[in-house]
């Protein structure tokens, strides 16, 4: 069934209903926490239909810029999108676009060696502290239950150190997508051990600012860590990317 001209038109009209909230939020240099003005009050102010603002608001939470509270008090609050936000918008694209994680595990191995190289050139004493206190966790963990979570969130501390919080997104929102898939395989103890000695080489790297040490370790390490997948699980690599398993 196709969409009629009066519902394309008033999807549009939501659309850019939006727009302008969220001009107004950064307008009114409004924080995570503050309340959006009363249902009344934004009728009045925009001058549109009550469903229409109703279908805006409900697009802002969708995209975590807004949460809707409940009751007497409730209302619109405007919140700040995170990572979850943009991995799940992503996914629901690549679900369609048939993405497998043979893809994302390329897409890894394209960014993570100069992501390393930015880290090195730019992390920051806090940054570094973060990293530090992460591997020893994985080192603490290399038989346990929690490696691939530490793991990952090593390279997630590594993104956000590069100092372009582009790479920060994008590496979060990559570990998001292929949680599912990393969990129902895991590495062995021995590609444990591999992966904590190129984390440590990493590590050194960046602490000491050596951009092209730090790119040259990750490339090594991501490109393993692929190859180790695909010999491993195959079958694995090649299942597509799903909407709503984040």
């Amino acid at each position: 069934m196709q969409p009629t001209v009066d519902n394309v038109k008033k999807a549009k009209r939501a659309l850019s209903l939006a727009q302008d909230i969220v001009r107004d939020i950064e307008a009114g240099a409004r924080v995570a926490g503050d309340r959006l003005p009363r249902e009344e009050e934004m009728l009045a102010r925009y001058e549109v239909a009550r469903a229409t603002l109703r279908e805006a608001l409900r697009f802002l939470e969708l995209q975590g810029v807004i949460h809707l509270q409940l009751g007497r008090s409730g209302g619109p609050v405007v919140a700040r999108p995170q990572t979850g936000d943009f991995a799940n918008s992503l996914s629901l694209i690549l679900h369609f676009m048939e993405a497998d994680l043979r893809g994302l595990l390329e897409l890894r191995e394209a960014i993570a060696p100069d992501v390393a190289a930015y880290a090195a050139q730019r992390a920051t004493t806090g940054d570094l502290s973060a990293l530090a206190d992460c591997l020893k966790e994985l080192e603490r963990n290399e038989a346990g239950s929690q490696f691939e979570e530490l793991n990952r969130r090593f390279h997630d501390l590594l993104g956000w150190a590069s100092g372009n919080p582009l790479f920060g997104l994008l590496t979060s929102s990559m570990h998001l997508l292929t949680r599912e898939f990393s969990r129902s395989l895991g590495y062995s103890a021995q590609e444990r051990a591999v992966q904590l000695r190129f984390l440590r080489r990493v590590l050194e790297a960046v602490r000491t600012g050596d951009a092209q040490a730090a790119r040259q370790a990750m490339a090594k390490l991501v490109s393993g860590s692929a190859s180790y997948l695909a010999g491993r699980s195959p079958e694995l690599v090649s299942q597509k990317v799903k909407w709503g398993q984040i």
